[in-house]
């Protein structure tokens, strides 16, 4: 994620309430307490000018503190975080008595960015306990402590494994600020969305931060609406769903155009990235006309470091559109040029500009054949990728080093990442799917929320839609990669795994639907007879809406794992969609399908799984509809009369009590 986007918020003014610093030391204290922690890069310029001036025999030991904590923020905010650690240490020291509690508790905040920086994790939750305590018996500053709060948030997000602790960080924030009915909730919401964001939950993520868009258009904050589409818009860009990207991006653009006080350097944003989404869908023209206009908007940047940082990403973008069309040997020069620069340090308002370097070199050196170069850059892509948990650009790196190895023949290796890649996109596609089945479970209590979550649906449909797209691509991969190495015992064994995938529920392990279907198709033959059961758990929504989809995905794992034991070797179980199950039976009659059907009841009892909402006992239990047939082997439809008639069993069961077991022949 961008680092200047990732917080998209403007602070309340906080005053230092000190009448001991000078003026210009005041006015910059106050600079950095209004600053977001994801915006370190902002007012540099002048921050370093108040430092510059020389000392006087006139000045206090506050200022001394001040002068300080301003060098050690500069430090922090270049990357020079031993530096920084050095004045922090330093203004330590001066720290004086009646020094206001909101600017110690920024203090202790900066000082714990620091130490996550060193990964000096413990010492870093020590400072932000430091700062947290100040507040416990000084509300005073509540919007200051919600202010550093949400820093801290953004602060875990970007730590390896911190995401579920960022998330934590943010709940302990709502709940604070619901309890002092905090009148910037919009705040607090975009920060839990980009938490939940940072944690591969992308679609919650969105969901957050649309709530807090819908609030700023009512207050029609243009700065903060800006912000936010901004970041709705790119989260949708490396989701691949360019046209959604898009359309948040330019309503951007016309926001940015209505705010008078809109910075060049928050409009280059918005340009750039709206130059890579038509960069993608090859729209050449238009990314170049972006390409111009972010060439613009740099040139009227007025603060020399935010500029700096710009040209060096320029320099990249360049690099990108000249490459693409052709013209590899330039776009290698203007790569070296943007490199140096990024060693310098000039690039620090990109996040994973690294990245995105190591990537860009490495499809140039494709492009001119130099495969050993293009694997080498790739490769420091993955690895940066994989430091830092940058999970949403795992996949086109992948695909970046299948594409090297491809062109350099060798094959093991194009498919080992091929596989790879097929990974990422299969576990995207199901983390996309539990996060759509929570969103659309979740209620609004108002008109307002109920048509934002028509429009949240319509946005989770196209996600599902360029998800279903990729998959098919993916199979036509998998296909071509078959034919052509249909010798090489590896592939074989992909396809093998790639297979069992297509026909496994992801979430109890058992077959599916589709496993189902072909099961019936592959043994026609030595079968006379069968039973099907049709299973389904009592009252199982009950079962969610009391105990939430965690518990309810796990007692069907549970359910799942006593129906796998209580089967036969030759008995077949898939599960059937939601909370029904099926089981069909070779060479089984009646009553020895009765007899199956008592087992699996007992076995599921015996689990003991507590369903206080249920009408029919305190447990789950299961409701069963049985039928047994002549298998024709001739007629593939008798089977799926045979579930019909299964399936009416189970309606009858479940209509007369629930919890018991009906065979087709005795309704």
């Amino acid at each position: 994620m961008i680092l200047v986007l990732s917080i998209s918020l403007l602070s309340k003014d906080i005053p230092v309430n000190s009448s001991k610093e000078s003026p210009s030391i005041k006015k910059a204290i106050e600079l950095i307490l209004n600053i977001q922690s994801a915006r370190r890069g902002e007012h540099l310029d002048f921050l370093v000018s108040v430092i510059s001036q020389p000392p006087t025999l006139q000045t206090k030991e506050s200022d001394i503190f001040y002068i300080e904590f301003l060098k050690g923020y500069i430090a922090s905010a270049n990357n020079q975080f031993e530096l920084a650690e050095k004045h922090f240490n330093y203004a330590k020291q001066y720290i004086y008595t009646d020094l206001p509690a909101h600017v110690l508790s920024r203090f202790y905040y900066e000082r714990s960015y620091i130490e996550i920086e060193q990964k000096q994790y413990e010492r870093s939750k020590l400072s932000y306990q430091n700062a947290e305590s100040l507040f416990n018996s000084n509300q005073d500053y509540s919007d200051t402590f919600i202010s550093i709060s949400l820093g801290r948030t953004y602060d875990l997000a970007h730590v390896e494994k911190g995401s579920l602790l960022s998330i934590q960080q943010a709940q302990k924030t709502l709940e604070f600020a619901q309890e002092i009915k905090y009148p910037e909730m919009e705040r607090v919401y975009f920060i839990l969305g980009l938490s939940y964001w940072n944690n591969n939950q992308t679609i919650l993520g969105i969901n957050f931060k649309l709530k807090a868009l819908n609030i700023y258009i009512e207050k029609e904050q243009y700065s903060d609406i800006v912000y936010t589409l901004t970041d709705i818009g790119i989260d949708y860009l490396f989701l691949k769903n360019y046209d959604e990207a898009i359309r948040q991006l330019t309503q951007a653009l016309e926001y940015q155009n209505k705010n008078n006080n809109t910075e060049p350097s928050e409009a280059y944003y918005i340009v750039y990235k709206l130059y890579s989404a038509y960069l993608q869908i090859n729209d050449m023209a238009n990314a170049k006309y972006y390409l111009d206009e972010a060439e613009r908007l740099l040139k009227a940047q007025s603060d020399s470091i935010v500029k700096e940082n710009f040209q060096t990403n320029q320099l990249l973008l360049e690099a990108e559109y000249l490459s693409i069309t052709g013209k590899a040997k330039e776009a290698l020069m203007l790569l070296t040029q943007a490199s140096e620069r990024h060693a310098n340090g000039l690039s620090n308002s990109f996040y994973h500009f690294d990245v995105t370097l190591y990537n860009a070199y490495g499809k140039v050196y494709n492009h001119l054949g130099l495969y050993d170069d293009s694997i080498h850059h790739h490769t420091l892509a993955k690895e940066a990728i994989q430091k830092r948990k940058l999970f949403y650009l795992e996949d086109e790196t992948y695909c970046y080093l299948y594409d090297a190895y491809l062109q350099q023949k060798d094959y093991q290796k194009a498919v080992f990442y091929l596989e790879k890649s097929h990974a990422v996109k299969a576990k995207q596609l199901n983390d996309n799917n539990q996060a759509q089945t929570q969103f659309l479970l979740h209620s609004f209590d108002n008109k307002k929320k109920e048509s934002r979550i028509l429009e949240l649906e319509k946005n989770a449909n196209k996600i599902m839609f360029f998800s279903g797209l990729l998959l098919c691509i993916l199979v036509v991969i998998a296909i071509f990669v078959r034919i052509l190495f249909s010798k090489n015992k590896k592939i074989n064994a992909l396809n093998i795994k790639l297979h069992e995938l297509s026909l496994t529920d992801g979430l109890t392990a058992v077959p599916n639907r589709r496993a189902l279907e072909l099961h019936f198709l592959e043994n026609k033959q030595d079968v006379t007879i069968r039973s099907v059961m049709m299973i389904d758990i009592d009252y199982f929504k009950n079962y969610n809406d009391t105990y939430g989809h965690k518990k309810g995905d796990e007692a069907l794992i549970a359910v799942a794992k006593a129906l796998k034991e209580s089967c036969r070797e030759n008995d077949f179980l898939a599960r059937f969609g939601g909370e029904e199950f099926i089981i069909v039976m070779k060479d089984t009659n009646k009553a020895e399908s009765i007899k199956i059907a008592e087992n699996i009841q007992a076995s599921v009892a015996s689990l003991s799984i507590p369903h206080k909402n249920s009408d029919v006992s305190s447990f789950i239990t299961l409701s069963m509809g049985i039928t047994t047939y002549s298998v024709n082997k001739e007629d593939s439809a008798n089977n799926e009369k045979a579930i019909i008639k299964a399936d009416k069993a189970l309606y009858y069961s479940k209509n007369n009590g629930r919890n018991q077991n009906t065979h087709f022949y005795d309704i």
